[in-house]
């Protein structure tokens, strides 16, 4: 879905922030990246958007171009992270506990678990692809975000989700 052509001072910003903020956020998640840093990361993203719109740059495809932002900061959070500590960050599924029993806490936990260690057999490309469409982004804008041909986003997504089930026995 297209979105209109943006004016500086109009609220087609919030309404945009409003629609993409959770998919960011799960997106940034599934990278790693901790609940604090996903909220940094979208909240830099949109201010990005705001100097880039006031700027008049290029408005084709905001959604495409506000993932393939959060996906470099991450990037390069991740990077700056590994080599201050020397590894890497780890999901934070804490709020799935929000409103549950402590049983059922713990069996989405449990769930969560099984379905991060089947993330880890999926490589780091296979497992982007596969967060992004995810996120709802088509595999154009995927193409895009990733600098990958569309064929290979395909193919990526659909090992992805291979690999998942063989792993998760669906």
């Amino acid at each position: 879905m297209p979105f209109p052509v943006f004016a500086s001072d109009s609220g087609e910003a919030t309404i945009l922030y409003h629609e993409l903020r959770k998919p960011l956020l799960r997106y940034l998640a599934g990278l790693g990246l901790s609940a604090d840093d996903a909220q940094d990361v979208v909240q830099d993203a949109f201010l990005q958007l705001h100097k880039h719109l006031t700027e008049r740059g290029a408005q084709e495809n905001i959604r495409g171009w506000l993932f393939r932002v959060v996906h470099n900061d991450a990037r390069n959070r991740q990077s700056s992270y590994d080599r201050r500590f020397g590894r890497s960050l780890e999901p934070d599924f804490d709020s799935v506990s929000i409103g549950l029993t402590p049983e059922q806490t713990v069996l989405e936990k449990e769930k969560l678990r099984r379905l991060g260690n089947a993330m880890l057999s999926l490589t780091p490309c296979e497992r982007e692809c596969l967060l992004l469409r995810a996120s709802g982004l088509r595999y154009r804008e995927i193409a895009d975000v990733l600098d990958l041909s569309i064929s290979t986003v395909g193919d990526m997504v659909d090992r992805a989700i291979r690999k998942l089930a063989e792993k998760c026995n669906v």
